[in-house]
């Protein structure tokens, strides 16, 4: 019997993907990407939107970013088979510049500077799902990374 309790888990999942480093898009890891296009915006946070129909047409990362992580939340859904109705808002939020103190509990890498990756879903009956990831990294760099040789978006 399905519970909505499950969201938690889907809310888990997704994060621990978005983080990953087989999360990449044009064979760069996304993470390294997005610190760049905050620093050339100014901005330190971005969300993005998972319910397709409140998305805003984007072309480009921020685009490939919402509808792959859009199709993953539907596919979640199903493979837990969960009905798509209990699922009111559903977010990714990356913060590049999260409190630091949070961020010096979680020394997984040595290396970059830190961030906080936050997925939140919000059931039909209000209740939040989150799960929050502390995680390190540095803006993209060509000349310093390893392009990825998987076919990549």
């Amino acid at each position: 019997m399905a519970r909505r309790r499950e969201l938690k888990g889907i809310a888990n999942a997704i994060n621990e993907s978005f983080i990953s480093r087989n999360n990449d898009f044009k064979g760069y890891w996304t993470i390294g990407q997005l610190k760049s296009l905050a620093l050339d915006n100014g901005i330190t946070s971005m969300t993005f939107p998972l319910m397709l129909s409140r998305a805003n047409s984007t072309s480009g990362l921020q685009g490939y970013t919402v509808c792959y992580y859009a199709n993953m939340l539907k596919l979640l859904l199903i493979k837990q088979k969960l009905p798509n109705h209990w699922v009111s808002n559903a977010v990714i939020k990356i913060d590049f510049n999260p409190k630091v103190e949070l961020a010096r509990l979680h020394k997984c890498t040595a290396s970059g500077e830190p961030f906080q990756c936050t997925c939140l879903i919000t059931s039909d009956t209000g209740q939040d799902y989150t799960s929050i990831i502390y995680e390190r990294c540095w803006p993209h760099a060509a000349a310093k990374e390893f392009k990825s040789t998987r076919n990549s978006s």
